[in-house]
């Protein structure tokens, strides 16, 4: 068996990782959206939209409902974190927006949102006549 060890194992490819780097660092620089992850479920009775936004607060989450499109949008103050020079940050909260299509067989009025430990977890209930119902039987005369 043979063992190969390698400082740098791309080393041929120094160009594009440099590239790469640079590219990765000049977005670093602007204020860029990061686009949380999500759930999205649906039963009978509802959809359901789960996303993962650790580190916001509920206060800095906005959701909003319009023309059938479901925007949430997340802000986050980096202005908190001027004072403080990095030696590493390999995380950090930038604002998101993330926006879903929803059907119009929605209650608008009836969405309701839960925040719990990180999760946000939207709640969109569907409108009475668009529920399933069990089949009926039908006697035959």
């Amino acid at each position: 068996m043979n063992l190969l060890r390698f400082s740098k194992p791309l080393n041929y490819l120094s160009f594009p990782e440099s590239a790469i780097n640079q590219f990765l660092g000049d977005l670093e620089k602007e204020n860029c959206f990061d686009i949380p992850l999500a759930n999205i479920s649906e039963t009978k009775e509802n959809f359901k939209i789960e996303l993962s936004v650790a580190g916001f607060s509920k206060d800095q989450i906005g959701i909003q409902y319009q023309d059938n499109l479901l925007l949430v949008k997340g802000t986050s103050d980096d202005k908190l974190y001027e004072n403080e020079r990095y030696l590493s940050r390999e995380f950090g909260l930038k604002s998101f927006i993330r926006r879903f299509s929803i059907p119009k067989t929605v209650d608008s009025e009836q969405i309701n949102a839960l925040f719990t430990d990180g999760i946000l977890t939207i709640t969109i209930p569907k409108k009475e006549e668009v529920k399933g119902k069990e089949p009926k039987d039908i006697i035959i005369n």
